[in-house]
């Protein structure tokens, strides 16, 4: 069975509606019925679908055998909309990110990726709808991640790193601790190549000295430094750190036994296993971070029932 894949393009000019309707018509796209209210129209062409919202997403879904055809048709309204991710600027694209930092159980994982500006498109059409703010299946995550790692022939690399639970309870600062861990990994990822080639994107979590210095001299060696909030949502090479990432996390809680929930102080599932676990053992495991308030309100609780 021929599978179907699909692309966005988001917060897509409001005056842009009526020129890609257009130009698809012109190339012979046939307009359906529109199946909600919420779709401003729909058109159609062998095996193709395009929506145009009314919140400005512009949707298309297509056959994974007609990739060829697509990239076309990506072409030419990129050329109207522009491009989701800020374009290449470099020759090699740098990117870090991290999940689990507010999480109750688990590590903190750490992904940094690299990748030659040839390869942006590829990567972008697959990762283009992968949404990491949700919650998702293992098998979602290892789906994506293989397509991912068909692209290290092509010159994709990637590392990951963890910071356990007992480390982030100890006596030192977790933004120092990301400072060291994400120096190392830039000086894996940028060995071998010229770094005024380098454009470099981390995620603000409030960097301190000990990269920010670091970072200071790559700068003045030619590399292009971005540190922002919300990146992945602007930088490919931060979306696919943040894939990754997400893919690890979701393997160690495999590992740790837990197959729903999302390990976190909301999530009313992690809370019953926490309560259950502390009112059985009366101690914790290594997988979860102790000096999180949650888990001190979780022992008082616990410690004070039958007094």
């Amino acid at each position: 069975m021929n599978k179907s894949r699909s692309y966005s393009w988001r917060n897509v000019r409001t005056d842009l509606e009526k020129v890609l309707r257009e130009l698809l018509l012109n190339k012979g796209w046939v307009e359906e019925n529109r199946r909600s209210s919420a779709e401003c129209w729909r058109l159609r062409t062998d095996g193709f679908m395009c929506i145009f919202y009314k919140s400005g997403t512009l949707f298309i879904s297509y056959p994974d055998s007609r990739d060829s055809e697509f990239k076309e048709i990506r072409g030419i309204i990129n050329s109207y909309v522009g491009t989701r991710y800020v374009p290449p600027s470099r020759d090699f694209l740098v990117g870090f990110d991290e999940v689990g930092k507010g999480e109750i159980i688990g590590s903190i994982i750490l992904a940094g990726v690299r990748f030659p500006k040839e390869l942006f498109d590829e990567l972008d059409i697959i990762v283009d709808n992968v949404d990491t703010k949700r919650s998702h299946s293992i098998n979602y995550w290892e789906e994506i991640y293989r397509e991912l790692e068909g692209s290290k022939n092509n010159g994709l690399l990637f590392f990951t790193d963890k910071i356990l639970p007992k480390e982030i309870d100890g006596k030192k600062s977790l933004n120092v601790i990301l400072d060291q861990r994400y120096r190392i990994f830039i000086e894996r990822l940028i060995s071998g190549i010229d770094v005024g080639r380098c454009r470099l994107v981390i995620d603000d979590y409030g960097a301190g000295r000990i990269l920010t210095d670091y970072l200071e001299g790559l700068k003045e060696r030619g590399t292009e430094i971005v540190i922002t909030g919300k990146s992945e949502d602007r930088y490919l090479e931060t979306k696919i750190a943040s894939i990754i990432a997400k893919r690890e996390r979701f393997m160690e809680l495999q590992e740790i036994g837990i197959h729903s929930g999302l390990g976190n102080a909301g999530d009313r599932k992690t809370l019953d296993l926490l309560e259950d676990w502390y009112r059985t053992h009366r101690e914790w495991p290594w997988f979860v971070k102790r000096s999180f308030r949650t888990v001190k309100r979780i022992e008082e609780y616990i410690n004070s029932e039958g007094r």
